[in-house]
């Protein structure tokens, strides 16, 4: 199997950088006396997963807090949708079925004040991965329709506040001269499109040669767009409507991700390497408007997942024995599911909870809710046994 141009980058990058990551990303198994924190909440076993016995019983109000996720069994052929309720006990039934390759990696996002659900999903069999995923329309009872191929693998598209959806497209260039030197990539063409949701019909709005393009966000009408190449890595502000591209930040390592757009302030959060230390990754925020980075971390974990948090303040992970925490924030959160990882992966639209995913090694990840305001934590249900993709929050009036 031939390895996606974004693996080979990946690995090339650490290569011509020698950087160690923490060692098989192990979760240490005990934690300091004496610190005076607060220790991790009891845990408790549902089914097959690990979460806080207190997930079971929330006292905010989740009634009109409803999640739209994707199950996908292992090395299974097809992954099936559900609208869970916050807190509630089990998923339900599969509203529909989408089916793809065995094993498919699947993205996905919901359409605002619908429950449709727009999701990328492995389909063409090909040693090579890099654009072997199509994006589909799903919707409750009714079959998925195919909106269009050639996407990124592993890619999550982008579904703007008023309901235009994006993807991440492209066409592998040709291979390098095989010389045993990982650094030479294969440099591809690669678009961001429209996608007209009715019909499948797209529209490029962007143009990059390199290694990645990457749907960062949008912001203020425009889409925040994370670009790598040969000898730069850079992130731009593009116009969708007429394909005029500014760069933000020009020159940044090219090891950024978990993204995020504090709206408020047009600021963009997200996770990056050292300038100068490669055993050192950083939490930065970039201003949209004026360009200027400030630093609000450092750590030597590269797991640490930054993501806005709604009103203000910064969830993250800045130690994997821990899990996540939130700081600048009203809301108290310390590791509410214990040692792992914790990423955020969507906020409802009245910004009351935040569903993330918590994962650790050789374990499936687990949904879990927390409430914004209060910190308190609530169980998000989905299959056991079964990957899960959390697509968003479904509005109350769209639920009906």
């Amino acid at each position: 199997m031939r390895l996606s141009s974004s693996a080979r980058f990946l690995l090339a990058r650490s290569r011509l950088h020698r950087i160690a990551l923490p060692g098989a990303l192990a979760i240490a198994a005990a934690v300091l006396a004496g610190t005076g924190e607060r220790p991790a909440p009891a845990i408790a076993r549902v089914g097959q997963l690990l979460v806080p016995a207190a997930l079971a019983a929330p006292t905010a109000n989740t009634d009109a807090a409803r999640v739209a996720i994707l199950a996908t069994a292992p090395g299974a052929g097809r992954t099936t949708l559900h609208i869970v309720p916050v807190g509630g006990a089990k998923a339900g039934p599969a509203l529909a079925t989408l089916r793809h390759l065995g094993d498919a990696v699947v993205r996905a996002r919901v359409v605002p004040r619908t429950p449709i659900v727009i999701a990328t999903a492995d389909t063409s069999p090909s040693r090579d991965r890099s654009f072997n995923a199509s994006l589909f329309r799903i919707e409750p009872h009714a079959e998925p329709v195919t909106l269009c191929d050639g996407v990124v693998h592993a890619s999550r598209p982008l579904v703007t506040s008023d309901g235009r959806v994006f993807v991440s497209r492209g066409v592998a260039g040709p291979e390098p001269t095989p010389d045993g030197d990982l650094a030479r990539l294969r440099v591809d063409a690669l678009t961001i499109d429209e996608v007209d949701l009715a019909t499948g019909a797209t529209r490029t709005v962007h143009r990059h040669t390199g290694y990645l393009a990457f749907l960062a966000g949008a912001w203020d009408g425009k889409l925040v767009v994370y670009r790598v190449a040969p000898a730069s890595a850079d992130i731009v502000l593009v116009n969708p409507d007429t394909g005029a591209t500014r760069a933000i930040a020009p020159s940044i390592p090219p090891f950024a991700r978990d993204f995020s757009i504090d709206d408020a302030s047009g600021a963009l959060v997200y996770q990056g390497r050292h300038e100068v230390d490669p055993y050192t990754w950083v939490i930065d925020r970039l201003d949209l408007r004026t360009g200027k980075r400030a630093r609000i971390e450092t750590s030597a974990s590269n797991g640490l997942a930054p993501h806005v948090w709604p009103g203000g303040g910064l969830a993250y992970t800045p130690d994997r024995s821990k899990g996540l925490v939130l700081v600048g924030a009203r809301a108290a959160v310390r590791g509410p599911l214990g040692s792992g990882v914790d990423t955020v992966q969507a906020v409802s639209p009245d910004a009351a909870w935040v569903a993330a995913l918590h994962t650790r090694p050789s374990a499936f990840p687990v949904p879990f809710a927390i409430h914004a305001e209060s910190g308190e934590v609530a169980a998000i249900p989905a299959p056991l046994g079964a990957r899960v993709a959390v697509a968003g929050f479904i509005a109350k009036e769209a639920s009906r």
